[in-house]
């Protein structure tokens, strides 16, 4: 299990009496714990780095809009339209390349305990627009399992997504804190997905975080006990050896979870932007991740050259398609923030928004039944990819949605 090693756990006072600070409290061993305003903590973290930074967790009200389209989302890319939840900030984790070094202005970790807020605004989205199966992900900005064997926030999700008539939850994770998943039942309503790498990649790469080995026995329960698996290869990391180490990692994958329980599989490319490229030469200097052939991308960000990309996007995809055959059901396999150009490349053809997100929703309420979706309508996630278009990736509240597809 890969649990934070916390100095201090604070507690903001508007959120004390929390459903999340119960649990903390019941679970928090030797760990000093006190009530304090947020603005009095981050005065005191300002000064700190980010490794001093992951030992203290701040645990207090999330202010605006938790739900939102990913920002994965951008113009004239291929997307899936999935939408994300903000239940954490920052994670203890220290893979080499994460956007997180960069991106986050606070070095501590913080967890949101307003926790029944947060429900009732996904519960606001999904009824205003009960045609659309809304798959909604926690993983953005921090690992969706690294807290719950402290926090139990899977206690209090997975029973809510069962009672929405149309949401299904990703938890993204490179952990195997599994407990809380496995004492309940998730109705087909959460999938438990794993971002994965071969091995070699993970020890050089993937500081503290569970083995691919973990990883995969994690993924094998999980789905025994019911829940759609999904894995993200991402980003695939150039190494000497690619070529054999990435086909072999989807026998892997495929072994520990049968197809049939497999909801998707992406693929990405490490991608950075500049300004982060001296950070990670401080952190990890002796890191060989910045030796490859990289080159500026049209979105401004780090890339592997678009042959290469796209030469390790063909390896695993075939050897996919070579396992799960034609016969029988498989996860939707897609790209993640590349250009029509790759699409077409990897798999022939670039769909639009509206055509990836609603082959997710038609594939997902087919295969898993249990999770008792409605029957999606193609032309609702037609109007919402262009609702989204027109406001370049602004959510566009369902209200406007409607109006479009009149």
């Amino acid at each position: 299990m890969i649990q934070p090693q916390f100095a201090r756990i604070v507690i903001d006072p508007e959120v004390e009496s929390s459903t999340l600070v119960e649990a903390i409290r019941r679970n928090a061993r030797d760990v000093e714990i006190v009530v304090e305003p947020t603005s009095e903590f981050a005065a005191g973290t300002r000064h700190l780095s980010l490794t001093e930074g992951k030992r203290l967790l701040l645990v207090r009200r999330f202010q605006g809009r938790a739900f939102k389209l990913c920002q994965g989302w951008k113009p004239n890319y291929a997307c899936c339209n999935l939408h994300t939840l903000a239940e954490a900030n920052n994670c203890s984790m220290e893979c080499t390349y994460c956007i997180l070094q960069f991106y986050m202005n606070t070095p501590h970790l913080t967890l949101f305990g307003n926790l029944e807020d947060i429900q009732r605004e996904i519960a606001e989205v999904t009824e205003r627009d009960p045609e659309r199966i809304h798959r909604i992900g926690t993983g953005e900005l921090s690992d969706s399992l690294l807290l719950d064997p402290l926090a139990e926030s899977t206690a209090h999700m997975v029973p809510f997504f069962r009672s929405l008539a149309n949401g299904v939850l990703e938890l993204k994770t490179k952990t195997d804190n599994i407990d809380g998943l496995l004492a309940q039942d998730g109705g087909e309503r959460t999938v438990v997905s794993w971002s994965v790498n071969p091995e070699v990649v993970v020890a050089r790469d993937e500081l503290k975080t569970a083995p691919l080995a973990a990883r995969l026995a994690a993924a094998s329960r999980v789905a025994e006990a019911g829940y759609p698996v999904g894995f993200h290869l991402d980003p695939m990391i150039y190494h000497d050896g690619w070529e054999t180490t990435y086909p072999k990692l989807v026998d892997q994958l495929l072994d520990a979870v049968p197809a049939e329980r497999i909801a998707w599989i992406s693929m990405g490319s490490l991608r950075f932007p500049p300004e982060m490229k001296p950070t990670m030469e401080t952190r990890f200097p002796g890191s060989r991740l910045l030796t490859g052939e990289l080159i500026r991308g049209d979105d401004g960000k780090y890339h592997y050259v678009r042959p290469l990309r796209t030469e390790m996007y063909r390896a695993v995809l075939k050897r996919l398609r070579e396992r799960v055959g034609s016969d029988r059901p498989g996860p939707v396999a897609y790209l993640c923030m590349e250009p029509p150009e790759v699409w077409k490349r990897v798999f022939g053809e670039s769909p639009t928004n509206a055509e990836l997100e609603f082959k997710f929703a038609e594939s997902y309420a087919r295969r898993f039944k249990r999770a008792d979706l409605p029957q999606p309508k193609q032309e609702r996630y037609e109007a919402f990819a262009a609702a989204t278009a027109a406001e370049q990736g602004v959510f566009v509240p369902v209200d406007e949605l409607r109006s479009v597809a009149k």
